[in-house]
């Protein structure tokens, strides 16, 4: 099931950047800009997860449960610093920024790995389902 589901799927490789991404990140920094004053440091949150979203999807493309840990992970740590005070990004991104390494990290060492700086060609999942079996 698995391998018909993904016959001829073949995996890029790379950085990749869309008009999608273009508009996504521009409408953050227009939601962050025109929200800061009225919410003030809690209209960062925004950016930093729209941030680490292109970092994890679009440059080190990180497999998909690596980036829901994280994104558990930082619900967790910003909810815990919020609780207790107001928000203090540098607090949050210093506590963040471990699973964040981990993460891309993990995905480089991984020979699966296809995001920027990969060299190889990634073979397709029907490549990749025959050679492992």
């Amino acid at each position: 099931m698995y391998k018909e589901r993904n016959a001829g799927k073949c995996w890029t490789h790379g950085f990749r950047f869309s008009m999608v991404d273009a508009i996504a990140i521009a409408i953050c920094v227009v939601s962050t800009v025109y929200l800061y004053p009225q919410i003030g440091a809690d209209a960062l949150l925004f950016s930093v997860v729209l941030g680490h979203f292109f970092l994890f999807c679009n440059v080190f493309r990180v497999r998909r449960n690596y980036e829901l840990i994280w994104a558990a992970l930082f619900l967790v740590n910003f909810v815990a610093w919020r609780l207790t005070g107001p928000v203090d990004w540098a607090a949050i991104l210093s506590c963040q920024t471990p699973a964040t390494l981990i993460a891309i990290i993990a995905e480089i060492r991984s020979p699966e790995y296809h995001g920027i700086f990969s060299h190889s060609r990634i073979p397709s999942f029907e490549e990749r389902l025959d050679s492992s079996s």
